[in-house]
């Protein structure tokens, strides 16, 4: 059986008499909530609301609301959706009963060809009337959840803030991931068949040829450290194995990377998401690398730890202190973590220790 294809506008008409069909029972049980006057059922009220405006009237900007004032919301539908409803299915009805009553007669026959045209035209306009009246109730409905569900305009602006940031940050990371395969498949590939062609050379250079086997060894040993080099780049750019075993992982190869060894505790029950691994595994990283670099420090232990709500990440060194909270790669980690909605601690006294702590959001 093939089933004809109906005309958007056509479908958009029985889309709207059907939404504005539930939004007339919707208006009866939000009035229901209302005598009852709990928050959490007006609230789960609402959110049934909205899936209806979704879903027949194709309002997605209803879809995501916080529900900020639900209870007049439901209040200010009461006042039209009730009584709008049943004019809108009493209409309804009666121009349906009409065009089948005509089109009953025209077969039998009962009412002339002309006759039957007429009421045929006019049952039409009633439809069309009430599939108008539909998706006007429709848009009083959005408007309505826009106005009461939905934020103010300086909590709009900051929530698409919030998003846009934390695309930001996606980004970065994703810049990075792509800059890592880049030297990993193509630059550093390229110097170990440069590496390799040299060692075949040098192989060949005998005898007479002494002085120019001493420049080929020198040029072996310098490609060998320029695939140690990319192969430090580009883990430090950005470790693959975070995205492929995690966090635990990535930090165990960051203290076989580093020329100090670390004391690593990590107490994580699950794994964190992508976003806050990698926050976590930098602010470590760069932590870990001003030790070495900049405090003169000994011993450096790490810790990582999970509550229900957040990951804790700490760093801690034996050196000579006095870190500026206000220099250039902690603000750069203090911002990283921030865009997270996250907390970066430095505790740096002259004559140390130093004591970075990031707290990151990580809810179960």
């Amino acid at each position: 059986m093939v089933i004809p294809h109906l005309p958007d506008p056509l479908v958009r008409a029985v889309r709207a008499l059907v939404g504005a069909a539930f939004g007339t029972v919707t208006a009866l049980t939000g009035l229901c909530a209302l005598v009852v006057d709990r928050r959490t059922r007006l609230r789960r009220h609402a959110r049934r609301d909205r899936r209806r405006l979704v879903q027949w009237f194709g309002a997605t900007s209803a879809s995501d609301l916080p529900d900020r004032d639900p209870r007049r919301y439901v209040l200010a539908r009461c006042g039209y959706g009730i009584v709008g409803g049943i004019l809108l299915v009493t209409a309804l009805t009666s121009a349906m009963g009409y065009l089948g009553w005509t089109v009953e007669l025209t077969i039998r026959s009962r009412i002339p060809i002309h006759t039957s045209a007429v009421t045929m035209a006019v049952s039409a306009v009633g439809l069309y009337l009430c599939a108008r009246f539909a998706v006007a109730l429709g848009r009083w409905d959005v408007a309505l959840a826009l106005r009461f569900l939905g934020d103010d305009m300086t909590q709009r602006r900051l929530r698409e803030l919030e998003r846009t940031r934390a695309d930001v940050v996606r980004a970065v990371d994703d810049e990075r991931r792509r800059i890592e395969r880049a030297l990993h498949d193509g630059v550093q590939q390229r110097a170990v068949a440069v590496a390799l062609q040299l060692g075949r050379a040098r192989r060949r250079a005998t005898g007479e040829r002494a002085e120019l086997g001493t420049e080929l060894d020198r040029a072996v040993a310098e490609a060998g450290q320029l695939i140690r080099d990319l192969r430090e780049v580009a883990w430090r750019i950005y470790p693959s194995v975070l995205d492929e075993q995690g966090l635990e992982v990535a930090l165990r190869g960051l203290s076989a990377h580093t020329t100090m060894p670390l004391r690593l505790h990590i107490d994580l029950d699950r794994r964190p998401p992508t976003a806050i691994a990698a926050a976590a595994y930098f602010v470590i990283a760069e932590a870990v690398t001003n030790a070495v670099k900049h405090s003169g420090a000994h011993n450096v232990s790490v810790s990582v730890t999970a509550s229900p709500d957040r990951i804790t990440a700490e760093v801690r060194d034996d050196g000579s202190g006095g870190a500026d909270p206000a220099g250039a790669g902690l603000t750069g980690l203090r911002r990283r973590v921030a865009a997270l909605d996250g907390t970066l601690r430095v505790r740096s006294p002259i004559g140390g220790p130093t004591i970075l702590t990031a707290e990151l959001p990580c809810a179960s």
